[in-house]
């Protein structure tokens, strides 16, 4: 769907990571011709490579100073002007995608939260569950049946948390919790996201929306097609598997070294 409906809380898992993974590109070429680490689940390389006092946990301070990391590092690369303001994008949903993983709410993201990282990159593989999680999303959203997404169905889709009425994020937040358990109950979870869309004024307004279609809204018709979505799953969902290959392969390495920030991967399905 549009980034206002699961982009602040799905992809915003997939931009978070793009960032993160141009660093260890940058490093990957440069150290192509060594021995890659065994390939680990993407959740466990993420422990590794961001607890940086190494308790087992990581705060969102950690995360925090690897994007100022990040930050420094673009200011300072050939090709800075264009993931730096990706990154600027990741610092602005950084502190939401932490809480969406913080099941406990203590303020840190232990291994078993972060495992929720790896289940997101199988769910991407075949029948791993997240297509036809879209697809039955788009469906549910659609409510004249026209095959495309107005700015109308879209605010409609994500009621104010007082309007008893049910609504497509209630029947979408059943089916997200059954493959992304991130909270007891899949009314929970609902409520986070409510909260997370419509940030403290607890719903959302066309201009939100229209503003932030852009991102799938790839003809700029103000309307979001079936087949738009289609492109946008398999365009991003093929770059988070690229770059979490990235990850898992440079990771290790660098967390056995003890440095910041500074093989075979899994196959898109579609």
């Amino acid at each position: 769907m549009a980034r206002t409906l699961r982009g602040q809380h799905v992809s915003m898992i997939w931009i978070f990571f793009t960032v993160v993974s141009t660093y260890f590109q940058y490093v990957s070429s440069q150290n192509s011709g060594r021995p890659q680490q065994p390939l680990q689940p993407l959740g466990d390389v993420l422990m590794l490579v961001l607890d940086k006092d190494k308790n087992q946990k990581v705060t969102m301070d950690e995360v925090n100073s690897q994007l100022k990391m990040l930050e420094h590092l673009f200011e300072n690369g050939e090709e800075g002007n264009e993931y730096l303001a990706m990154l600027h994008g990741v610092q602005k949903v950084a502190p939401q995608m932490f809480e969406l993983l913080d099941m406990n709410s203590d303020k840190n993201l232990a291994k078993k939260e972060l495992a929720y990282i790896t289940k997101f990159e199988k769910s991407l593989g075949k029948g791993g569950g997240f297509r036809d999680f879209l697809r039955a999303s788009f469906k549910t959203i659609d409510t004249n049946g026209d095959d495309q997404l107005s700015v109308d169905e879209l605010v409609a889709a994500v009621p104010s948390s007082n309007d008893d009425n049910s609504s497509a994020l209630s029947s979408m937040a059943v089916e997200f919790h059954k493959l992304f358990p991130l909270r007891k109950t899949a009314k929970e979870l609902e409520d986070f996201l409510r909260y997370a869309l419509g940030g403290k004024t607890d719903n959302i307004g066309a201009k939100v929306v229209s503003d932030n279609m852009f991102w799938i809204d790839y003809d700029g018709d103000g309307m979001i097609q079936r087949n738009e979505v289609g492109k946008a799953y398999k365009t991003w969902g093929s770059k988070f598997l690229e770059i979490s290959k990235t990850i898992r392969t440079m990771g290790p390495m660098l967390a056995l070294l003890g440095g910041d920030m500074g093989g075979g991967g899994m196959k898109m399905e579609f």
